[in-house]
């Protein structure tokens, strides 16, 4: 996910960053095939190995989750399995705002990318606000009521991010 403004990764941009990541020893190649996904190439098999290990790459905000390619793939019809999606963590006492014990919220619900600005820098002290990957595509609404964390409302987005 990109903030406001933010330009996508290039091609050339995204294969410089994952070359600085990935230290694979073997060349190996990446391939736009649009709307945000990528074919990419190895020449060997040990290089694959290690880098499928890691089957995701987080650019802080941005996330490239791996996936074995599948037979007669259409980047049209292949239906999302994560969504990134900005939670707010209503009434939580100031006292919980580090960076820290944000992330560790957060990480009750998803895998925690990225606290805003204006929650980092205190701008704003009603409620702080975390982007976080979701598995399933679940959007959780997380209340802080009496020190503890409530997950209240659960329902699935698949059927919506088909169409995003």
């Amino acid at each position: 996910m990109l903030s406001k403004g933010d330009k996508p990764y290039s091609s050339k941009d995204l294969f410089t960053k994952l070359q600085a990541i990935w230290k694979v020893s073997d060349p190996w190649s990446l391939c736009s095939l649009g709307k945000g996904f990528f074919e990419f190439t190895f020449a060997s098999q040990e290089d694959l190995c290690k880098v499928w290990a890691a089957r995701t790459v987080n650019f802080k905000p941005g996330v490239l989750r791996l996936f074995e390619w599948e037979k007669d793939f259409n980047i049209h019809t292949h239906h999302q399995t994560h969504a990134q999606v900005w939670i707010r963590l209503w009434e939580l006492p100031q006292e919980y705002w580090t960076e820290r014990t944000l992330y560790e919220i957060a990480g009750a619900v998803g895998t925690p990318l990225l606290i805003d600005h204006v929650t980092r820098n205190r701008l704003f002290g009603h409620y702080p606000r975390i982007l976080v990957d979701l598995c399933n595509a679940l959007v959780v609404f997380i209340y802080f009521i009496k020190y503890r964390v409530y997950l209240i409302e659960l329902f699935y987005l698949c059927d919506l991010l088909m169409f995003i």
